[in-house]
């Protein structure tokens, strides 16, 4: 296995230890045994585990980011975008479990609390990018909100599997479609 594979294969499992334990419950031996590795093959790679926290949120910008970056303006359909935003909640909370676990984080540690803030403005302007055809100058508000609805929305539904989070989206989407439509 070349290096750059084991650095990923080390990311990937970071990313799953952290997501199910939280940041501070994990170890490096926890991480080692999920990648089925020697936990000293963890610290060639990375110098500490928050090195190691910080690599896995750049790893899922990165690959939330190439997911869009083949589609041009006409391939982004609001629809489509909200509901594999609302999808992601039931098929993939451990995505926003690192999420909130970063924004946890972030409000004890100065370092991560950057990271967290830097995570926050990158999911501000992907948003903004694509909503800037459709509010023009209120596009960054209109993502700040957006936002904030689908981290508290994913919240709700892992906290609560009863909790109907299709209604929520469809209300959510009517809610922006009025309102363009009166603007």
């Amino acid at each position: 296995m070349v290096k750059q594979d084991k650095r990923k294969l080390i990311i990937n499992a970071a990313y799953r230890v952290f997501a199910q334990k939280g940041y501070e419950n994990a170890s490096i031996k926890d991480i080692a045994s999920e990648a089925s590795i020697t936990p000293g093959l963890i610290h060639y790679y990375f110098k500490n585990k928050e090195e190691l926290l910080l690599s896995v949120q750049h790893n899922l910008q990165e690959e939330y980011h190439r997911q869009y970056a083949e589609k041009t303006k006409q391939d982004i359909h609001f629809h489509d975008v909200l509901q594999e935003i609302k999808c992601r909640a039931e098929k993939d909370p451990d995505w926003y479990r690192f999420r909130y676990e970063i924004y946890s984080i972030g409000l004890q540690n100065k370092e991560i609390q950057i990271e967290a803030a830097q995570l926050l403005k990158n999911g501000r302007q992907s948003l903004s990018e694509p909503l800037n055809m459709m509010f023009g100058e209120e596009a960054e508000e209109m993502a700040s909100l957006l936002l904030a609805c689908f981290d508290g929305l994913a919240l709700q539904k892992i906290m609560d599997r009863e909790f109907d989070i299709d209604r929520s989206y469809e209300l959510l989407e009517t809610i922006i479609v009025k309102y363009l439509k009166n603007n």
